[in-house]
């Protein structure tokens, strides 16, 4: 058996055609109490022009709402003027607010809230969202492609001729920064204790949407005959600095309502811990890697049960327990291909 690294794996499948130019548009960017959010969009970016292509990033920037996005119309047009792209790649549903009237073709991704709308306290779907999830449709409409990142959100799509027109092109995840390290060695860099049984939830505790109140009741669970277990909430951390906490932890857990991805439980695999989660947004993930990602019921006992599977398996040596078809190179490879499809159409 051959194994293949990250660099190998990117050469393998090299365009035969010519390289693209495009312009990346999306509102999705780090901010201080969001380090992470978009920076996947600019982890594809970078994988696309290691294939060859050139892309270039507009970031819709400001924090003022709509307008931030009306005010972004005379930034894309010039931007089309000067560089003159193959396509406009829109990233995120409220992105499209930001395209004025474009003689080139638009390629649409989604990523979660924009489709799946954002959850209340009280469980509902807020107003704010609902009209996201309009805008998103919208946009849909607008573009010759769309990639959504599960099956169930390209369901999402309120008519059938958007749904036909949407590839899925799952979470990536790069292996050159997501590698398998011991746990040993993360917690002595992050200055934790050898001893402690931690439960990763890395997500803002303050999101209704992930659920802390049932991670905690989840670990609570598992207590009576996993005393030393305890949930660890790590967010706002820098995304680079992530494959640490992940490699310092044991499990993983997940008990969102609605998700795209996630993208963390693909992190957490690579990383090399097992993932329990609740059925939601990318299920095909227990099939792809069955010995390390426990669906469970969303209720604090099959939680624990879960819980007291995975880390049974979090025994055994690190090794990345990701599928190769869910790395960045290939999600690159495969957006490619959307773009040369998007384009031969008339």
């Amino acid at each position: 058996m051959i194994n293949l690294g990250a660099r190998d794996l990117e050469q393998a499948a090299m365009p035969n055609r010519a390289p693209l130019r495009v312009l990346f548009v999306t509102g999705m960017h780090p901010t201080a109490r969001l380090p992470r959010r978009g920076v996947i969009i600019r982890r594809i970016a970078e994988a696309l022009g290691r294939r060859g292509h050139k892309i270039e990033l507009l970031d819709v920037g400001g924090h003022r709402g709509i307008a931030r996005y009306l005010e972004a119309w005379p930034k894309v047009a010039r931007a089309v003027r000067q560089s003159r792209p193959d396509l406009i790649h829109v990233h995120f549903g409220y992105s499209v607010l930001a395209i004025p009237r474009v003689p080139v073709p638009l390629v649409a991704s989604f990523y979660g809230d924009d489709l799946n709308g954002t959850s209340t306290r009280t469980g509902k779907t807020s107003f704010k969202s609902r009209v996201g999830v309009l805008v998103s449709n919208w946009l849909a409409a607008r573009s010759r492609r769309c990639i959504v990142v599960s099956e169930g959100m390209r369901e999402r799509f309120w008519w059938a001729r958007l749904r036909q027109k949407t590839v899925v092109v799952r979470d990536a995840v790069d292996l050159r920064l997501f590698v398998a390290r011991s746990r040993a060695e993360a917690r002595a860099r992050l200055g934790l204790e050898h001893d402690r049984l931690l439960v990763l939830f890395p997500h803002r505790e303050e999101d209704p949407n992930k659920r802390l109140s049932l991670a905690v009741r989840a670990v609570d669970a598992i207590r009576p005959s996993v005393p030393d277990a305890e949930l660890w909430i790590v967010n706002g951390r820098a995304p680079d600095e992530m494959p640490w906490y992940y490699a310092a932890a044991d499990v993983m857990l997940v008990t969102s309502v609605r998700e795209g991805g996630p993208s963390s439980a693909k992190e957490a695999l690579a990383c090399g811990i097992p993932v329990v989660s609740v059925p939601v947004g990318d299920v095909g993930l227990a099939k792809d890697a069955p010995d390390a990602v426990f669906l469970c019921a969303a209720t604090p006992e099959a939680l624990a049960e879960g819980l007291r599977a995975a880390l049974i398996k979090a025994r055994e040596p690190r090794r990345s327990r990701l599928p190769l078809h869910l790395t960045l190179c290939a999600a690159a490879q495969q957006i490619e291909a959307v773009y040369y499809d998007a384009l031969a159409q008339v």
